[in-house]
């Protein structure tokens, strides 16, 4: 194995020109972070991921980065990540990623998929903040709620065509605040095979709209298994490029999956 193996790998999906393009670095050992910083930022994408092996088995340190610094969470960077140490591995059935806030993600395939596994998070009933809904065009609402370990809002709208309406003014939706680093807009979806669907906005970071987001199912799966009575839920995200998400939610994780491809690289 050289010093870093790269690889590009589509997740949450199977078809072209849809789901979340990630790339991923496996390397030999640590590198700095200004270096990580510096690879990220010489592509054009949403995240760049970095894993290298730890001193125990099947356990690996992962780090995301956007174009302009480093985030602590990543669903879709994690899926890719699991995918490929998962092929590379053949005769392992899970491994551990360990985050830079020592979070830890186990992964497993079930036939075609791949699934992380995350702590369960709560949500938390906060003040309407009138100049996101503003910033977003936001009228009406069914639920608003935040979740303090992802530094993430959510707003449930009442029909998919207002959750696909939303057009956000983006620099007033970063300056109407500070704490928080997405803000996530859902509905219940209206066509099958679907259980909901949602957009995700993350100008905080760098990122305006994420195409298909992992990580906020942590607290998304039991929100909507008790809402709807399901413990295995399809979601679909509404971004441009689109994807799918299988969700299954446990007693104190949730279970987030998806296909994935690699468009570039060799395992």
């Amino acid at each position: 194995m050289n010093a870093s193996s790269f690889f590009l790998v589509n997740t949450f999906t199977h078809k072209l020109l849809k789901g979340n393009p990630t790339p991923i670095y496996v390397l030999e050992k640590p590198i700095s972070k200004e270096n990580m910083l510096s690879m990220a930022s010489k592509f054009n994408m949403l995240v760049t991921v970095f894993v290298v092996k730890s001193q125990k088995l099947n356990i690996y340190k992962i780090r995301y980065f956007t174009s302009t610094g480093e985030i602590p969470a990543c669903g879709h960077g994690t899926l890719g990540a699991a995918y490929i140490l998962l092929k590379r591995l053949p005769d392992t059935v899970t491994v551990q990623l360990v985050t830079i806030e020592n979070t830890i993600i186990a992964a497993n395939q079930d036939n075609l998929l791949t699934f992380v596994q995350y702590p369960r998070f709560k949500k938390k009933h906060t003040a309407v903040n009138s100049k996101i809904n503003s910033a977003l065009g936001i009228k009406a609402f069914k639920t608003y709620f935040i979740c303090e370990e992802l530094e993430s809002l959510f707003i449930e709208v009442e029909t998919e065509a207002e959750l696909n309406a939303v057009k956000p003014d983006f620099k007033n939706l970063v300056d109407a605040s500070n704490e928080i680093k997405e803000v996530v807009v859902m509905s219940k979806s209206d066509s099958d095979p679907f259980d909901f669907s949602l957009r995700s906005f993350c100008p905080w970071i760098g990122i305006n709209e994420d195409a298909v987001t992992g990580s906020i199912h942590s607290v998304l799966g039991h929100f909507w298994q008790e809402k709807l009575g399901k413990n295995r839920l399809v979601v679909r995200q509404n971004s441009e490029r689109g994807g799918k998400v299988i969700i299954e939610s446990l007693d104190e994780s949730v279970k987030i999956g998806g296909y994935c491809e690699i468009l570039e690289g060799q395992v």
